[in-house]
């Protein structure tokens, strides 16, 4: 779950704007925190704010603690390290997630991938020295990726990577993950009024307490971090987004984000600049917005309606398309005229 120096700045900014003022007599617990090297940002209302903020944090580094695959002491790190070798095992919530992570592979044809980490490393998007592997090291790495080496013992809740040389980063389900968490212990402390943001990640709750509802901004992958092209009301759900904007570099003039393609071991290049996905499922959510980001503009718009969760699409032309069940919740933002918005008026 890495965050280069320069991205830390740029997620102070937060990437989704909290739009519209506290409202209403109650002031809520608000601030920032830096947990799960990202930025987390909280806005939460009720007289068990502050304690259900503090639960919340804890929760959020226990997490970190158990699945980053950076941390040496990691039950990620431990995985990875005896890949091929034996079964490591695992506490509930850690093999919980990578049970679903082997799901999501399957649900996604392979697109969404967690033991894409071998390539991840080598590119090095996220850290101060990216490069640009060659053809041949890609090869080698991409040989070792495939979710189905995910092998789960569920009778003593243990894991083992088949082959030696094998890893898993959760990284790309892990924000979604820890919303679902924080919504959990938000209501175990009996609020259910604001939002966390975690690197972007927008987990909202019910409404603001004089009834007015929660409205984000969403991101325009080709401006700052608070420039956004529309808005959209949240209540009980959380809202995920891949884009290519997020953690890049460049050589030669060429963008190389951080989203790899399993298949090509490589950034996806799929004419998509942004995927957001909105669904009460925040782990679904954000492995989504992973995967369809890498299936690719002709894929995400023959489903756009089929997929059982909330979309907004951005690709490279600047067309934005909204999927029906958010028409209702979605108002076009943008000040500049640069996009064109699919939405019936």
């Amino acid at each position: 779950m890495p965050l280069s120096r320069g991205m830390r700045m740029t997620a102070l900014l937060i990437g989704f704007l909290l739009l519209a003022g506290c409202g209403g007599r109650e002031a809520p617990v608000t601030g920032t925190s830096f947990l799960m090297d990202t930025i987390v940002e909280y806005k939460l209302y009720g007289k068990n704010a502050q304690a259900a903020r503090d639960a919340i944090e804890a929760e959020l580094a226990g997490i970190e603690s158990r699945m980053s695959m950076y941390l040496p002491d990691s039950e990620v790190a431990r995985l990875n390290e005896n890949a091929g070798r034996g079964y490591v095992p695992l506490s509930e919530d850690t093999y919980g997630l990578l049970s679903r992570c082997a799901a999501f592979g399957e649900a996604s044809g392979g697109a969404f991938d967690v033991t894409i980490a071998p390539l991840t490393a080598e590119w090095g998007v996220t850290s101060g020295h990216p490069q640009v592997p060659s053809d041949t090291r890609i090869d080698e790495l991409r040989a070792l990726v495939g979710y189905r080496d995910i092998l789960l013992n569920s009778a003593d809740r243990s894991a083992m990577l088949r082959r030696e040389g094998q890893a898993v980063d959760v990284g790309g389900v892990a924000k979604g993950y820890a919303c679902d968490a924080a919504r959990r212990v938000a209501r175990e402390y009996g609020v259910d009024s604001g939002y966390i943001s975690i690197g972007g990640n927008i987990m909202a709750m019910g409404a603001k307490p004089d009834g007015e509802p929660l409205k984000f901004g969403v991101r325009d992958p080709r401006g700052g971090g608070n420039d956004y092209i529309a808005v959209v009301t949240l209540s009980d759900t959380t809202m995920a987004t891949s884009g290519d904007y997020e953690r890049y570099f460049e050589r030669d003039g060429v963008r190389y984000h951080h989203i790899l393609d399993p298949a090509t071991g490589r950034p996806a290049d799929t004419g998509l600049m942004s995927v957001s996905v909105v669904s009460p499922d925040g782990a679904l959510a954000d492995s989504m917005s992973t995967w369809l980001f890498i299936k690719g503009r002709d894929y995400v718009l023959e489903n756009l309606n089929a997929l059982g969760c909330g979309l907004v699409v951005i690709d490279r032309e600047r067309n934005v398309y909204v999927s029906n069940d958010l028409l209702d919740r979605f108002t076009p933002a943008d000040p500049g005229g640069s996009y064109h918005f699919e939405v019936p008026s």
